[in-house]
């Protein structure tokens, strides 16, 4: 039920406007200029959002009595820093009185001068183009002369109710939460068994399960046997060929199909027959395989960005990319010996349908071959028969 509450002669209490307008949450930024007198100065704004797209504009509302910004305004010139989530330290100091904020602040400077602040996501450089006032604030308003991003971008710092906070995908939900549930509980009965093989054999483990569209990790342990918590658990992953392969595998030929369908080649017929040829190589030998490629070393630097930084749009934008270039080359079957170097293999935990409801994957980051492979291999098959055993489950191989 909405609560409502009760107005007269149209005026707002500004306790109260504060607190229902605290409802929606706005990023922060750091608003510097240089001073050609005193050097470098910014102040924090929560107020900043885009204008224009032709001619590029930018606004942001900063208070008329703040001191920074008026001699912003009366340099002419100015950049907007945008925070990354582990800044709130800088979002504080610089939102600060009379402090000189640049001390130990490290920056370079933007086409203008003023201070790009080392490590924020991105930089809009500008200068003024108009200012409108709106009661206790002005409207801001700059032209983009310059901006850029970081190589390697943070989620965004956030500021709602009162507090800061960081940008997240919802990593571990799915359609409902009892379907989530479940799965985690077969999680639970594969972490004794892939925390053991990545103690005994010096390899990375994780269990995921297919939900909707996406693979989730629900455990994981690495080399060493390290449990790394939250590091990749819950990290979503999309299911475009030749990702998923394990859980379409035993789904039928319609699933098949529309899993083909994500590839963007499924007009070719030399592609899907190939594809399906490597569906089928999976059902006869009861495992998959990821063959070695260099360019699943850039798909494993996405992936990690992902699970430290969070799933953000432009990271799962780049590996689907990344996953259609190369998922005509995937889906030519891998050799199954023992002296073919893999990126990774998976085997399938089933259910008592004969379905796939986790697959259990081992990455060596060694590459190693013959009889060291074909050990922790032969530890990964007998781990995932043990689950299916645990759970009830039917192995159709």
């Amino acid at each position: 039920m909405i609560a409502l509450e009760t107005l007269t002669n149209h005026l707002i209490d500004p306790q109260l406007f504060r607190r229902v307008l605290g409802h929606y949450p706005t990023g922060v930024c750091v608003i510097t200029a240089l001073d050609p007198e005193t050097g470098p100065i910014g102040m924090t704004v929560g107020t900043f959002t885009s204008v224009s797209l032709d001619p590029a504009l930018i606004a942001f509302l900063p208070t008329k009595e703040s001191g920074t910004y008026q001699r912003i305004r009366k340099i002419g010139t100015f950049c907007v820093n945008v925070l990354a989530s582990n800044q709130d330290d800088l979002c504080r100091l610089f939102a600060r009185r009379g402090a000189d904020k640049f001390d130990e602040v490290a920056w370079n400077p933007a086409p203008s001068g003023a201070p790009v602040i080392d490590d924020a996501i991105a930089w809009i450089d500008c200068q003024l183009f108009a200012v409108h006032e709106a009661g206790d604030h002005d409207i801001v308003i700059g032209e983009v002369t310059g901006l850029g991003t970081v190589d390697d971008s943070m989620p965004p710092l956030l500021f709602f109710q009162g507090g800061y906070g960081r940008f997240s995908t919802l990593s571990l939900m799915a359609d409902a939460d009892d379907i989530l549930s479940a799965h985690l509980r077969l999680a639970d009965r594969a972490r004794p068994y892939i925390e053991s093989l990545a103690q005994r054999y010096g390899v990375d483990c994780h269990a995921s399960a297919l939900i909707g569209d996406e693979v989730i990790q629900l455990a994981y342990a690495g080399a060493g046997g390290a449990d790394l918590g939250f590091s990749r658990v819950g990290l979503r992953l999309p299911v475009i060929p030749p990702m998923g392969s394990l859980f379409v595998a035993w789904a039928g030929p319609e699933a098949a199909s529309e899993w083909l369908s994500r590839s963007g080649r499924d007009v070719d017929p030399i592609v899907r027959r190939s594809f399906e040829a490597h569906l089928g190589q999976i059902r006869a030998q009861g495992w998959a395989a990821t063959p070695n490629d260099e360019r699943l070393h850039a798909m494993e630097s996405i992936i990690g960005s992902m699970a430290a930084n969070g799933s953000l749009p432009v990271r799962r934008r780049e590996l689907q990319e990344l996953l259609g270039a190369v998922a005509s080359d995937f889906a030519t079957p891998a050799d199954s010996s023992a002296e073919s170097p893999v990126h990774s293999i998976s085997a399938p935990v089933f259910d008592d349908n004969g379905a796939v409801v986790l697959a259990l994957t081992v990455n060596d980051g060694r590459r190693r071959n013959g009889d060291a492979r074909f050990d922790y291999q032969a530890a990964l098959f007998d781990a995932a028969a043990r689950v299916t055993q645990e759970i009830g489950g039917r192995s159709p191989v």
